[in-house]
């Protein structure tokens, strides 16, 4: 293959990715695999959200299908499950320009430390809400259900009442000595 012919191969793809933007991941909102669900809204859609950042996805080698469900892959990958303003978009445009955002959490706010916390080692068997990763960073003199506490508190204070994908307690050498890390995802139950 010569070497305008590998260039001319690789331009599209590496312009496509480029064009996405480099929108900082909001820490509510972890990525989400590709596929994953999302609503989609010719304009505004009509719920509150969070706005997590345009998305623009190279078209000029793709079907419309398959150009939506690329700019669909980028909201996932940014945490989102709503794509807003498909409409703005003519049906021959070279690039799909989409909002990607979440659905805004109904959450009551922070909790004081020590309030109830459901834990789970996998995922959670009820529906809820991811809020973020949350860690706890214990003495090795602290016994594993003291150290959970900790990781519990974090939750409550992010407004969480679920720890799920609980990981640790592990060993861990920090500047302040021999520690404990143990983490997890807070959730709020819908």
């Amino acid at each position: 293959m010569t070497k305008a012919l590998c260039l001319a191969s690789v331009a599209p793809v590496v312009l496509a990715v480029l064009a996405c933007g480099s929108a900082a991941p909001d820490p509510r909102y972890p990525a989400r695999e590709a596929g994953c669900p999302v609503k989609s809204f010719p304009g505004a859609p009509p719920m509150p959200v969070d706005e997590l950042g345009t998305v623009t996805v190279d078209c000029s080698h793709a079907n419309l299908g398959g150009c939506e469900r690329s700019a669909l892959d980028v909201v996932c990958q940014r945490g989102g499950d709503v794509a807003w303003a498909l409409a703005d978009n003519s049906l021959t445009a070279p690039r799909l320009v989409v909002h990607a955002a979440h659905t805004r959490r109904a959450l009551q706010g922070p909790a004081k430390r020590g309030c109830a916390v459901r834990v789970f080692r996998d995922a959670p068997p009820m529906a809820t809400e991811n809020v973020g990763a949350v860690t706890a960073l214990c003495s090795p003199d602290d016994s594993n259900e003291s150290c959970l506490r900790e990781l519990e508190d974090q939750v409550c204070v992010l407004g969480g009442d679920v720890v799920w994908q609980v990981d640790g307690p592990t060993p861990e050498a920090t500047s302040e000595g021999n520690k404990l890390r143990m983490r997890g995802r807070a959730a709020h139950t819908k």
